[in-house]
């Protein structure tokens, strides 16, 4: 494989143009496998393309001659991935198409360079030309998957099934319309909910504005599928417009976030005021207001925001680390939280939409701010502050996101602000905080005992949640006493040799150079994680390891390669602990270099020695909620079949709040060091009822005692793979199958 750290990157095409094809094929194809091996990829290349060229069909080569191409195609594409050169890397891999258009692999690399780049709608195109091209291959079903997550995120499923909100506002759209407003206009229709519920009335006339592409396709199918004629869909966003699309005395919304404003609300509704709404004297909005609560809290659960797990063996508890760049605030369901409400709630707006000056104030009043106080209610820790709202759809209806109240919509959480350091409060001590909204975002600054600390530490979101799991840094330091042991060195010829940690966060490689002076690797990120070095080195001096003890590796890594940019590094090294899993709770790309190392580095001992997938089958109403549409929650407009199409096969990121009644016992399978896995096991039911899933997590065995199981890990979220709903009886036998292509893992019961 080539090293990135080698200059010559093949500048293929350009040559390919200038020359001739005068040899025969047997010859460019034989110079072509010879430079192959001999890893000159671009003369290789080069040779190749004159060997296709010189044949009728290009496609009547051996399937060992294609695969051999393939590969080389692939490990060129990563290298001009890693020296930014996206010009040639596309002008080979569509030369590769060219020459085999149905080739799967290629496809679906190129389909995952596009997505990476951010070229979503086009990335799909090759991605579900993959799929059809391929038999089962695992990472392109799972890059397509990606895709779809993208083009339509999942909040979309969750809201659509909120049928308390959507019930709520077709009778308040009903309302209005009886009422004699008939010209509609839908802003930020996504696929048209709003615009169905209005143009059921046949004197209605609807145009549907929406900015995402997808959906406004979307969105005019089903108009279709409904047999809406007098709806019109408009792709664009609102705010583009520079005159009216049509007649408006009603303009329908739904374009609020958990704190209301981030979804661009005022600027939307504004523009709206000023251009969309033509019958100024006498119009309506549904919704037509809202109210802001805030309540100071004490949230006790673990978060990711800030360090608490204090590690005394590292000094830790003497620093203060916090996550960088993190948003204002974070979307939580409050009530599934451990919290402790700290004051009564305190309104912080009332707004009035129709009320055009007041939203131009909040929005465009640069001096705009509000002061807000708390009534502390006991003497406790004050870590954040939570928002919620009440959304008047007219006169009469109104809904609410209030974490207390049990009638409320489901389909937005509540938003927390975290203090940047939590602050000790009396019973009684009134607090003070500035709200703002800048850059359609709610901010809040805290007035009293204002934060002074100067001496934070940045860092990842994920080093936070790495260093707060206590269990796992437990078992990290169990490692770390096995390690030292005597019985442990008598493993290697050579046991002063360094050790590799590719851990997020190298807690292994610390301990072991402040306990025994072990000299260690770590990896970085090309760009981001540059920004808290500085802490590293920190720990460092606090534990008076020298420098020379901690060497940085540049980390290039994707999911077409297996941590190239480490591979020589770690064959200088006695031991090596992979980061198996990621924080999401899918296998991680580094657990692959098991299988490369061992064949030519047996000596080098792999941690963990063996990493094995856990499954239970469950039933879960949030897995049906949050991921298919049912058309009997959109009032039985026909949504269903659109939407359902963007339902991946599984819901990663699932943490504590999963609510799921189990419906067997844990089955295990092993997650070998090989790179393409099948295996199949039955599983047995232990409950009449109903399933809907296969719930995952890991047992992550790293040496000796030194176990992890990542069931209740707040690092590592876990993933459930989704089935078809169905009942199932007590002594029910089902097949699990699972699959494994490198970082890529499926699960699903056989048919």
């Amino acid at each position: 494989m080539m090293r990135p750290s080698e200059s010559r990157v093949p500048k293929i095409l350009t040559q390919n143009a200038l020359k001739p094809n005068k040899m025969s094929s047997n010859f460019y194809l034989n110079k072509a496998k010879e430079c192959f091996k001999n890893n000159n990829y671009p003369d290789a290349y080069e040779n190749f393309v004159n060997y296709f060229d010189s044949l009728e069909d290009p496609g009547s080569s051996t399937p060992a001659v294609q695969l051999g191409f393939t590969t080389l195609v692939c490990r060129i594409g990563i290298v001009l991935e890693e020296t930014n050169d996206t010009e040639e890397l596309l002008k080979i891999y569509l030369q590769a198409i060219n020459f085999f258009p149905n080739n799967y692999i290629i496809l679906n690399n190129l389909g995952g360079y596009l997505f990476k780049m951010g070229q979503v709608d086009i990335a799909r195109t090759y991605l579900d030309k993959a799929v059809v091209c391929s038999k089962n291959y695992l990472p392109a079903e799972k890059n397509l998957m990606y895709c779809k997550w993208r083009q339509i995120p999942r909040w979309h499923f969750k809201m659509l099934n909120d049928s308390h909100r959507n019930s709520a506002y077709y009778k308040a759209i009903t309302n209005v319309i009886c009422k004699g407003f008939t010209d509609v206009i839908d802003l930020g229709a996504g696929c048209g909910l709003l615009s169905l519920m209005a143009s059921e009335h046949p004197e209605v006339n609807v145009i549907a504005i929406e900015g995402n592409k997808i959906l406004a396709k979307m969105c005019d199918n089903i108009m279709k599928k409904n047999q809406r004629t007098n709806v019109k869909v408009l792709n664009c966003f609102s705010t583009k417009l520079e005159e009216p699309p049509a007649r408006c005395n009603l303009l329908v919304t739904e374009i609020f976030d958990c704190a209301l404003f981030g979804e661009r609300m005022l600027e939307s509704l504004l523009h709206a005021h000023h251009l969309l709404i033509t019958e100024k004297d006498d119009f309506k909005m549904v919704p037509c207001g809202a109210r802001l609560y805030a309540s100071a809290i004490n949230y006790k659960d673990t978060q990711n925001f800030r360090v608490v797990n204090p590690i005394p063996m590292l000094g830790l508890s003497k620093m203060c680390i916090r996550q960088i760049d993190s948003d204002p605030y974070e979307a939580e369901d409050l009530s599934t939280k451990n919290v402790v409400y700290l004051s009564n709630p305190v309104e912080v707006f009332d707004l009035n939409f129709y009320d055009v000056l007041e939203l131009n104030d909040i929005s465009n009043n640069l001096e705009f701010s509000k002061i807000i106080e708390f009534e502390c209610l006991q003497d406790e820790e004050l870590t954040s502050i939570a928002v919620w709202f009440d959304l008047d759809l007219d006169d009469e209806i109104t809904i609410t996101t209030n974490p207390k109240v049990a009638e409320r919509v489901q389909c937005w959480e509540q938003a927390v602000f975290h203090l940047v350091h939590p602050i000790n409060v009396k019973k009684g001590e009134v607090v003070q905080f500035e709200v703002t909204i800048v850059d359609n975002q709610m901010k809040l600054y805290q007035i009293t005992k204002p934060d002074t600390c100067v001496s934070c530490w940045l860092v990842s979101k994920e080093i936070v949640s790495f260093l707060n799991d206590s269990y796992l840094v437990n078992q990290v330091l169990a490692l770390a006493d096995e390690c030292m042991s005597e019985e442990f060195m008598k493993n290697f010829k050579e046991p002063h040799k360094p050790i590799m940690d590719l851990m997020c966060f190298p807690l292994l490689g610390f301990i072991l150079a402040a306990k025994q002076d072990c000299q260690f690797y770590t990896t970085i990120k090309p760009e981001s994680d540059f920004k808290y070095m500085n802490f590293f080195d920190h720990i460092l001096r606090i534990n008076n390891i020298s420098q020379g003890k901690m060497i940085v590796v540049e980390n290039k890594m994707s999911h077409n390669t297996t941590m190239c940019g480490i591979y020589k590094y770690l064959k200088e090294c006695k031991a090596c602990l992979l980061d198996p899993i990621s924080s999401d709770g899918s296998i991680h790309p580094s657990i692959c270099l098991k299988e490369k190392i061992r064949p030519d580095h047996p000596d080098i001992l792999m941690m963990p020695t063996k990493v094995l997938v856990k499954v239970v089958l469950i039933f879960s109403s949030q897995l049906e909620t949050w991921n298919v549409v049912a058309d009997e929650n959109v009032l039985n407009f026909k949504i269903s079949s659109f939407m359902n199409e963007y339902t991946g096969s599984e819901h990663p990121d699932l943490d504590s709040d999963f609510k799921y009644v189990e419906y067997s016992s844990p089955i295990t399978f092993t997650v070998d060091d090989k790179d393409y896995v099948k295996k199949t096991q039955n599983i047995l039911v232990t409950e009449t009822g109903h399933i809907n899933g296969l719930y995952t997590w890991y047992e992550v065995q790293f040496y000796g005692n030194a176990d992890f199981p990542t069931k209740d890990s707040t690092h590592i979220k876990k993933c459930c793979y989704l089935l078809d709903h169905r009942q199932v009886e007590l002594g029910d036998i089902f097949r699990v199958v699972m699959r494994r292509e490198g970082a890529y893992l499926d699960l699903r019961l056989e048919d």
